[in-house]
Order: structure tokens, then sequence, then C-alpha cells
């Protein structure tokens, strides 16, 4: 009888673990799905972006350009997911993972840089008004190059003035008024001189020599009262477009979400491609 019991307990193992060796987590089907999902994402936002880029002036290409290679590629690489999945092909799977694999760097890199540039990204309130100023100086120097270069400087400017971002500026206020406005970076920056300068205010935009002019600065030198110039040539009107630059990056959360959805789904698709191979060898 004790043998017989044996048996059957012996017999009664490999049929559970048979039954649990069929029990598989679906990551093939979870990553044709969410492939299928980001690919009609990137062809809406491909086709939405080139559209974009032809008819917009060539100021606002500065971000349609970028964007149209960035949409190609999640294009190019849910295109190859999702039929690496479908066809199970070990081949486009290994092109989808190399795609996904720059696009995780590219992430990772914006994420970081941005969060240093927030802990760099200050304004200086001038005593006795509301106004934050931005200094150049204040940024790392590696910061610096990246985003603004000397020799593209021009067409910034060019577009600065072609925008009229110091339109809003063009009103009859009394000085008071003025230094208790809430202004963005680039009207602090680009559209007044700094504070600093000790320069008489007589409109947003117009300031003249006062007494207590400081002469040293040279952002004070470089000030000029028409309405192509003004401070658009002023280390403080560069600082300006960093911070403004940092105002409209996506915040940290956004960027651990976007970190974290990515991961997920290429370790979805990691485990699946996995699988796909360990059928294949058998």
């Amino acid at each position: 009888m004790a043998k017989d019991s044996e048996e059957q307990l012996n017999n009664e193992k490999p049929s559970s673990l048979s039954c649990f060796k069929k029990i598989s987590f679906p990551c093939n089907t979870i990553f044709l799905i969410s492939n299928a999902i980001f690919l009609v994402t990137a062809v809406f936002w491909f086709v939405t972006v080139i559209i974009l880029h032809y008819r917009t002036d060539e100021c606002n290409r500065s971000v349609t350009t970028p964007g149209i290679f960035i949409s190609f590629s999640l294009l190019v690489m849910s295109l190859s997911g999702f039929y690496a999945a479908y066809l199970k092909s070990d081949c486009l799977f290994r092109i989808h993972f190399f795609i996904f694999f720059l696009w995780m760097f590219v992430i990772v890199a914006k994420a970081a840089f941005f969060t240093f540039l927030n802990k760099e990204t200050g304004s200086r309130l001038f005593p006795g008004t509301a106004i934050g100023e931005y200094r150049f100086e204040d940024y790392s120097g590696w910061v610096r190059r990246l985003v603004i270069k000397d020799d593209d400087w021009y067409r910034t400017r060019r577009c600065l003035v072609k925008d009229h971002v110091c339109n809003k500026l063009n009103q009859n206020i009394s000085a008071s008024e003025f230094y208790q406005m809430n202004l963005t970076p680039i009207q602090s920056g680009c559209c007044k001189p700094p504070l600093s300068c000790g320069l008489k205010y007589e409109k947003p935009n117009i300031w003249t020599v006062s007494r207590y002019y400081n002469n040293f600065e040279d952002d004070c030198k470089r000030w000029n009262n028409s309405a192509d110039t003004l401070c658009f040539d002023c280390n403080s009107c560069k600082a300006g477009i960093l911070a403004d630059l940092h105002n409209n990056s996506f915040s940290v959360t956004a960027n651990v979400l976007n970190i974290t959805l990515s991961l997920s789904i290429g370790i979805t698709g990691w485990f699946a491609w996995l699988r796909i191979l360990r059928e294949t060898q058998k």
C-alpha cells in the first residue's frame, strides 16, 4: 500500500510541473499590442511634424527638424517591434532593440541635462523690485557651449526680433508698475537693460543714461533703444534663452514616467525575444 501511494505521488508531481510549464506570461502578445499603439501614435506624430515643418518659417524649424528625426526613429522602432513580435523574427528584434537603446540613451541624456539645468537656473531679484534677472555667467561652460553657440546666435537673435518677443512691453506704464511686473526670462534678459546698469526708465523698452550709469558691464554698453537691437546682443539675453528653455522643458515626473514606460515595454519585448529564441533552438 505504501509503495502504491508513493508511485501515485510520483505520478502526480510530473503532471503538476508540466502544467506549471505551460503557464507563461504573454509577453509577445503584450509587446505586439503596445507596439501597435506606438505605431499609430508615431505615424500621427510624424505626419503632423512634417506638415508643421513645411508650413512654418525658418525660426520654428529649429524645433520641427529634430521632431522629424525623433518621430521617424520611433516609427521605425515601433514598426520593427510590431513585425518582430508578429513574425517572431530574430533579425527584426535586433533592429528594434538597436533603435530602442539609442532612444533610451536620448531620453536619459535629455533628463540628465534638464536636471543639471534645473540646478543652475535661478533668477536674481533686483532689490526693491519683483523682476528676476539672469546672468549668463551663472551657467556651466558646457551648458553655454551646448545650447548657445556663438556662430548660430545671429539666427537666434534674428528670430527673436522677427517674433516680436518684446511687443507686450511696448506700453505706457509708470516705473513703479514696471518694477512690479512678472517678466518672462526672455523679456527680462532681452527686452530691457540689466537694472544694475542704472539706466533711467522712460518706458519698458526705452531707457536713457542717468548719472548712476554703470558703464563697466558689457551688457550696459550693448543696450540700444532701437526695437531691432534692445538687449538682443546681451549676455543676459542668452541667459534668458537658457532659463526659458528650462521653463518649457518637461518636468522631472514626466521624464521619469517616460523612462519607466519605455523600460517596461523594452523589458517585455526582451522576454518575448528570449522565449522566441528558446523555441527556435528546440
